[in-house]
């Protein structure tokens, strides 16, 4: 699956920031609406890894963006459910990649710091994001 990418904001842009203030302006957050990789600030290349995350979100939409992002928004079960999915699957990836433990380490508490942190609502604790997504590696 080719990803399509947009130097641009996602047609929900404001609904994301009323929802979640700490995200506007911010650099280095991307969003997937639909079939579409938006990143609203820069430009260049996105990691493989981070290019797993983002296909598991576009899987996630199948049956609409407009359906998927009400949900994602309105619902923290529903929104870290999603997340938790994107980040295992980005996990399990880097790890097949990147065969030493300290690198895998330092990676999983880089992914789990942002999944715990206020770009997603404040949802969980660190060490819980930890293991939620570790707990995906197969």
């Amino acid at each position: 699956m080719k990803l399509k990418i947009e130097y641009n904001y996602p047609p929900n842009y404001d609904r994301i920031i009323n929802r979640f203030p700490s995200v506007k302006g911010r650099k280095g957050i991307i969003f997937t609406y639909g079939d579409t990789v938006y990143i609203p600030r820069g430009k260049g290349m996105i990691p493989d890894h981070l290019k797993v995350h983002e296909k598991t979100h576009i899987k996630q939409q199948i049956n609409g963006p407009e359906f998927w992002w009400n949900k994602y928004l309105e619902n923290d079960e529903f929104r870290l459910s999603q997340e938790v999915e994107a980040y295992q699957n980005q996990y399990n990836y880097y790890c097949q990649k990147d065969k030493s433990l300290k690198s895998q380490r330092l990676f999983l508490r880089r992914i789990a710091m942002d999944l715990s942190s206020a770009i997603y609502g404040n949802m969980i604790e660190f060490e819980q994001a930890k293991k939620l997504i570790k707990k995906g590696n197969k």
